[in-house]
């Protein structure tokens, strides 16, 4: 007979309450910290972030790959896929 205590089910049982309470102290930590913070610096924080990232694609200048470069890629990818495959 199965110990009740001790079955898989029960084991689970647990792992998910421990799971769930675990996900419900870190979503009430985001709310407290989420509602610490100021409605200006968050816009600033992404406003910064927005610029950042701008100055970063203007800075690399993309170069169009050569027809063998492609082709190198292209059987590149298909061995890797045929790999996984096989």
């Amino acid at each position: 007979m199965i110990d009740k205590e001790n079955s898989r089910r029960s084991f689970f049982g647990k792992v998910a309450a421990a799971v769930g309470v675990i996900a419900a102290a870190g979503y009430a930590k985001t709310l407290i910290s989420g509602s610490a913070t100021s409605a200006t610096g968050v816009s600033e924080k992404y406003a910064n972030d927005a610029t950042l990232q701008e100055k970063a694609l203007m800075g690399n200048r993309l170069v169009a790959m050569t027809d063998a470069e492609k082709q190198q890629r292209l059987d590149e990818l298909l061995s890797c896929h045929n790999k996984e495959i096989s």
